[in-house]
């Protein structure tokens, strides 16, 4: 799923895709590596969220003249916040021995696992070096920070309950909203604090919170359930988290209806031939995923949205409630 870059995004998307592009770094013997992940960008939708909440606040104010573009900030700001999470990426991959993302090899599979947690350390320091510099006011850099923290608690809270066929769904939900759905939220919320010289209203931050934490769920919910989709390309290995002992929704599901299938864990070929034969969980994984849909549907009605960006981002949310 990604906002489309129409006419709306498309030139500042090219602007943050071009800062990108400009990052360097001094530390000479990985360069080209450096270079290839922030190459190696995706289809950025966490940016693309970025600018359109602030394309949404600038124009959304009837007494500020829309912009003809969005300030260097925002640009600014938005490709770092594709920076924290390649960085979370690169982490990712490591923790997983995961050899692909996004059809590529990954960095560790080039220059080993110290190395590639060092890169992906110097990417999450060049982030917030960056926001440091463009920040508005000292809660620009708290709320990055305390994001920040949430997204390594979700991944912590994730890691403890590895092979653990108890854990409840609540735990899961709790997981994904740091590790994912905190990070769609800041997006949302770095848009806006960027796009105006005064702070945005209350209504603004509680419409962005509530579309960032309900899409981020909904996204990672939907990134669970296509690991056990053998049919579909998504430029990484499939079954990944169920090798781990990593056990989504509809496992979790599943094992709440039937426990005798946490004797099957073990092998993720008999998993998949378990949904096929017993598709429930699945289903109910894809109508909490639609509902965390509608919910970010929503959250933009208690808002005055510039009638452009609001027809993008209900056309993506649309596009990806049919996908579920």
């Amino acid at each position: 799923m990604a906002l489309r870059r129409d006419t709306v995004l498309h030139a500042d998307m090219q602007r943050v895709i071009e800062t990108l592009h400009r990052e360097r770094t001094s530390v000479e013997p990985y360069a080209d590596q450096y270079r290839e992940l922030l190459d190696n960008h995706g289809k950025m939708i966490r940016a693309s969220l970025v600018l359109a909440f602030a394309h949404a606040r600038a124009r959304g104010n009837a007494s500020a003249p829309a912009p003809d573009r969005l300030d260097d900030l925002v640009i600014t700001g938005a490709a770092a916040i594709e920076m924290l999470h390649l960085a979370t990426l690169v982490h990712d991959d490591v923790l997983d021995g995961a050899p692909v993302r996004r059809n590529q090899p990954t960095v560790q599979t080039i220059v080993g696992n110290k190395t590639a947690i060092y890169l992906g350390d110097l990417i999450l320091t060049r982030y917030m070096e960056i926001m440091a510099s463009i920040a508005p006011n000292l809660a620009f850099v708290r709320e990055q920070s305390s994001t920040l923290r949430e997204i390594v608690a979700g991944e912590l809270m994730q890691e403890s309950s590895r092979h653990d066929t108890t854990v409840s769904v609540d735990h899961y939900m709790q997981a994904i909203g740091g590790k994912t759905a905190a990070l769609f939220r800041l997006a949302c919320l770095t848009g806006l604090r960027l796009s105006g010289d005064e702070a945005p209203a209350d209504a603004w931050i509680t419409a962005a919170t509530n579309f960032g934490d309900h899409l981020g769920t909904a996204f990672q919910i939907v990134d669970d359930l296509q690991d056990f989709d053998l049919s579909k390309d998504t430029g990484k290995p499939k079954l990944e988290d169920i090798a781990d002992g990593i056990y989504t929704l509809p496992v979790l599901l599943a094992l709440r209806e039937d426990p005798a299938m946490a004797d099957i864990l073990n092998d993720p070929q008999a998993v998949v031939t378990y949904f096929a034969d017993h598709p429930q969980a699945m289903r109910e994984s894809r109508s909490i995923a639609s509902y965390h849909v509608h919910e970010a549907a929503e959250a933009l009605d208690t808002v005055p949205m510039h009638e452009p960006i609001r027809t993008l981002l209900d056309t993506t949310l649309r596009r990806f409630d049919a996908s579920i």
